[in-house]
């Protein structure tokens, strides 16, 4: 599978690479304005980071972590030219330091921005040759449409010393620390535990100890919880989890395939009989990626906007993340599955696998609801858009009327899977909507 999958990523870069030389040879020499600062190359760039890091294997908030450094360098780079947004040097914590523009020298801000976006992605991934050919297949993008020897120079200049001040402000993260640590259940009933089939670990329980990036803490939008602990047939968490096996018992197509589209298990494991082999697909973050280039790609966004809602929807991601995984492992909850066995029905399966990780509160929830109110504001609330983001693992497309439609489903399609209970999904549709407008104060502030 993952030799597979493997070729998979390198067909794309190569596939890159022809879409590339096509656009060039499509254009006059001197076009290289018209190539380069074309919006749907950079939604190309950030779908190829998204293979490299489905074939890496990053955990979901790791993932986020990725597109957010690196959306964010190309942005500053942007930002330097001085005509489009500000920089987010004193609105995103402890950044600063972003090299100043060449007095003297041209440059190229959308593929010096390009540049900056695939160092960092780069340096943030595992599979540096692929992402070497990425690299190298935009800056001859750029020669063979004609850009100047100079500005090509100081274009890649600029974009590699952006990318290595983000890079440099990214190792105060606290991310280096959080390597290696591993979570030990404690035991108690209603405490999470490893759940089937492959009880793995808890993923990234210090993840909640990660710097912000706007918001003030960890715990800055606290969730109320789930109800106390009980095995009492009439206690309110004994509905939630008897509403969690009812629903999963009754499931319709409809509803099968809203868990499916938004699944987004990047590491599903698959038992057949004494065979085992696992599967790879998207991000939740990844997910959302595809959904700004559909969204900006339809609303006519020039390059500057189509970057600045990657890097407001990748920051609301990631801080997302943060506070969603401080709320897991400070609640600690165990999953409807667990519950379900013990207590209700020991053959009981939930329709998706279950995550390896405590279930109050749910991250897709949070991080869509945040992702969402970024996008309504950048470009209207009622945006409609078709998402054909799952068709690579055979889903159909899916229609939405409008961005917080399809938030709102995200958050129902993990109850309908089985994998939370319904208050969680709520809880953390509500915390995710008030992370994505925080974001939006920092982005529209000068």
């Amino acid at each position: 599978m993952k030799t597979l999958f493997h070729r998979g990523v390198i067909k794309l870069v190569l596939g890159l690479f022809v879409a590339m030389q096509f656009i060039s040879c499509n254009q006059k020499k001197n076009d290289y304005v018209k190539v380069m600062h074309n919006p749907n190359l950079y939604t190309t760039v950030v779908h190829s980071l998204t293979y490299v890091i489905i074939y890496d294997i990053f955990t979901p908030p790791v993932a986020s972590r990725i597109y957010a450094y690196s959306n964010l360098a190309a942005f500053e780079v942007l930002a330097k030219e001085g005509h489009h947004f500000a920089s987010l040097q004193g609105k995103v914590k402890g950044l600063n330091n972003i090299p100043a523009v060449y007095k003297d020298k041209k440059i190229d801000f959308p593929f010096a921005s390009m540049i900056a976006f695939l160092k960092v992605g780069k340096q943030l991934t595992f599979s540096s040759d692929t992402m070497q050919h990425i690299i190298d297949s935009v800056k001859l993008l750029a020669q063979n449409s004609g850009m100047p020897d100079s500005i090509f120079k100081y274009s890649v200049k600029y974009g590699d010393e952006v990318g290595d001040s983000i890079l440099s402000w990214s190792k105060g993260d606290n991310y280096a620390q959080t390597r290696g640590f591993n979570f030990t259940p404690t035991g108690l009933e209603g405490h999470w535990t490893p759940t089937p089939p492959g009880y793995f670990d808890a993923v990234e329980p210090l993840w909640k100890t990660m710097r912000c990036m706007v918001m003030d803490s960890a715990n800055m939008y606290p969730a109320p919880g789930m109800p106390p602990f009980s095995k009492d047939t009439s206690s309110e968490f004994y509905k939630e989890a008897k509403d969690v096996m009812v629903t999963g018992n009754n499931l319709d197509s409809a509803k099968k395939w809203i868990a499916n589209f938004w699944d987004c298990n990047n590491f599903k494991l698959h038992v057949e009989g004494h065979a085992m082999f696992a599967t790879k697909a998207m991000s939740p973050a990844g997910h959302w990626m595809e959904v700004i280039g559909t969204i900006s790609k339809n609303n006519h966004a020039d390059f500057y906007k189509t970057v600045y809602a990657y890097t407001g929807v990748s920051i609301g991601i990631y801080d997302a993340f943060i506070c969603c995984w401080f709320t897991k492992y400070k609640y600690d909850v165990l999953r409807p599955e667990t519950y379900i066995n013990r207590y209700i029905d020991a053959k009981w399966m939930p329709y998706l696998q279950t995550p390896p990780f405590p279930e109050y509160n749910s991250a897709h929830s949070t991080i869509s609801a945040a992702a969402a109110v970024v996008l309504q504001s950048i470009y209207k609330e009622n945006t409609s858009f078709r998402d054909s983001s799952e068709r690579t693992w055979g889903w159909p497309d899916r229609n939405f009327k409008n961005l917080d439609e399809a938030s709102h489903e995200v958050a129902f399609s993990r109850f309908y899977g089985g994998i939370h209970y319904r208050k969680s999904v709520l809880d953390a549709y509500e915390q995710g909507k008030k992370i994505g407008a925080l974001v939006m104060s920092k982005l529209e502030k000068k």
